[in-house]
């Protein structure tokens, strides 16, 4: 929904998930779920993914900002952080799950995104603050907005499509890696500290942070803020929209026609259906009407999907809430009730 509403944005390009195709599918392919459904899916779109490696992942995004900023305009890309994060943090920080520490190789910063490239830069070598593999030059140069949402909200979501899309389940080690704001909030952390010590003029806050559910509540106003923030007109967001279709929408239907088989399409569909035959927010009055209790929430789960599943969903959201909460303090609040 966030980037459907920057999408009437005249002065931006975007470029959406640069990580998570070569995460899921390419040769440094990270995806731990190695279910039928997966593996099925795998043998399907592998021949796709043979080349895109996280370098080349890397070196794509930065031509895209090189691109788009050769044109007087402003890129925005979007990831999930998880995709992002370096396979020694995350060794590290699962290591009570015995979350393996995935090969991968030393990155190198070619650049691409700026006129004058200066000496290249090995992201291994190059003493790394930041918890990603992306290089800190590159990092440094991007403007954070991290989107957050309520882990009752967020968890059970996640665990429904991933469940029933992916066959996953949540006694694998895959699952404490994506069913957490923990690499978020690390991030943050890193984004935080750099702008402390290197404010960038014009931009007195950041990084920024935007709450799912104040975004559905108070879109208008979040927006308002969140481009007077980045110095973008926020009367050019568009509210309501033309309905689409979810296949014409996503980023794999610039890929070939394999891209597209009924296990491929479910998924995207799953994902990111609901939101391209939108015409503008859905906003329902019921599930908004009362504050979340995680209790009832758990027991509405067990009655879904058996009671060993809800207490680990259950468990899941009182770690997840940790960093959510901490990073709920430091969002962009509403102005209005």
């Amino acid at each position: 929904m966030f980037t459907k509403l920057f999408a009437s944005q005249p002065d931006i390009v975007q470029h959406t998930y640069p990580f998570m195709p070569g995460y899921m599918w390419g040769p440094d392919r990270r995806l731990g779920y190695k279910s039928k459904e997966v593996e099925d899916m795998y043998a399907t779109l592998k021949s796709n993914y043979d080349t895109l490696t996280t370098q080349q992942s890397l070196d794509d995004l930065q031509r895209a900002f090189g691109e788009t900023e050769a044109q007087g305009k402003i890129p925005l890309t979007k990831e999930h952080v998880c995709f992002m994060i370096h396979p020694k943090v995350i060794a590290k920080d699962l290591a009570e799950y015995s979350y393996p520490e995935y090969p991968l190789k030393p990155l190198v910063d070619h650049k691409h995104d700026t006129d004058s490239p200066s000496a290249l830069e090995n992201a291994d070598t190059a003493i790394l603050t930041n918890p990603t593999f992306v290089p800190d030059r590159f990092m440094n140069t991007l403007t954070p907005i991290f989107i957050i949402r309520n882990p009752i909200r967020m968890i059970p979501s996640w665990y429904k499509n991933t469940s029933e899309n992916f066959g996953a389940t949540t006694k694998e080690s895959e699952w404490p890696f994506t069913a957490t704001f923990h690499w978020c909030r690390i991030l943050y952390d890193y984004y935080d500290n750099y702008f402390k010590a290197h404010p960038r003029p014009g931009y007195p806050i950041l990084p920024l942070v935007v709450d799912g559910d104040d975004l559905v509540l108070h879109t208008e106003d979040i927006m308002t803020q969140l481009c007077d923030h980045i110095h973008l007109d926020s009367s050019a967001v568009k509210y309501t929209w033309e309905s689409g279709d979810p296949y014409s929408s996503w980023p794999a239907a610039a890929a070939p026609d394999d891209l597209k088989t009924p296990a491929v399409k479910k998924v995207i569909d799953a994902f990111g259906g609901n939101v391209a035959r939108s015409t503008g927010v859905i906003r329902d009055a019921e599930k908004y009407s009362k504050p979340l209790n995680l209790d009832e929430e758990g027991n509405k789960w067990a009655d879904i999907w058996g009671k060993e599943v809800a207490d680990d969903l259950v468990e899941s959201v009182k770690k997840a809430m940790v960093d959510y909460d901490y990073m709920l303090q430091r969002r962009i609040r509403p102005t209005k009730n």
